[in-house]
């Protein structure tokens, strides 16, 4: 199974695929044929997580909803993204600052508007099938710990979507579907090989190594999706190991 050359990390004259960072100095150049582009990525990356910051923080559904579209509007229209400068700071905690700041400076408006209603938006169906996320219930952690795990819920849920399209792909499918499910599924920990090779016709150890292929392949997906939210390649290791302690809290395992 090999890796397309935007997945398989640095290029040969030292460059790598396009850091969040990147994606939100172009969104800063409104006229710029990327800018909109770039803006549908970063809404895309980051609506959820901060969707759960506010609601965590006691917003209802509806107000969570309007805040996160008013916010990726208001970075389309205003001036902070031309503004931005790399920072020494992890990207997604620039990112909630500057959330914050936007919520504690914005002007109330006596009328309500429109969900949606700006260039770049996420649909409503998909905000109202986050309501009943796990992460909304879970007690004794800040709004901003919960950000930070649902960063990283989103980031696992997009390499094993890469992965996924990659197996569709393969031959003997529904076997390595199978495999996947059970490399991240509840049963991870104790996966039956013996089972899922009775099924597929396959012997254990062939089970055991093409899983082992498979969490290797997710592994380097990981790395990608984290490579690109960090400044340099040297924040990458850190960063995962952060992401897999997220994972690990109880409540926000695969």
């Amino acid at each position: 199974m090999q890796p397309t050359d935007s997945e398989a990390g640095p290029k040969a004259g030292g460059l790598f695929p396009p850091t969040m960072w990147s994606v939100i100095v172009a969104a800063g150049e409104p006229d710029a044929p990327a800018a909109l582009v770039a803006l549908e990525r970063l809404a895309r990356a980051y609506w959820r997580p901060l969707y759960v910051f506010l609601r965590q923080r006691g917003s209802d559904h509806d107000s969570a909803t309007d805040h996160v579209q008013g916010f990726f509007e208001h970075l389309i229209s205003g001036e902070v993204l031309r503004r931005v400068e790399r920072r020494e700071s992890r990207f997604r905690s620039f990112l909630l600052a500057v959330f914050q700041n936007w919520l504690s400076h914005r002007h109330e408006r006596a009328d309500a508007r429109k969900r949606g209603g700006g260039a770049v938006h996420v649909p409503l169906a998909e905000f109202d099938s986050v309501v009943s996320d796990p992460a909304l219930a879970i007690a004794g952690e800040s709004p901003e710990r919960i950000f930070d795990r649902r960063w990283a819920r989103e980031v696992f849920d997009r390499s094993v979507a890469r992965l996924d399209a990659e197996i569709a792909r393969m031959d003997r499918s529904e076997f390595q579907a199978e495999l996947r499910r059970r490399i991240t599924g509840p049963q991870a920990a104790q996966p039956a090989w013996a089972e899922v090779g009775a099924v597929h016709g396959v012997p254990p150890g062939a089970v055991k190594q093409a899983a082992h292929v498979l969490r290797q392949r997710l592994a380097t997906l990981l790395r990608s999706e984290v490579r690109a939210v960090v400044g340099t390649e040297a924040e990458v290791d850190g960063e995962l190991r952060y992401l897999i302690e997220l994972l690990s809290t109880p409540g926000n395992r695969a």
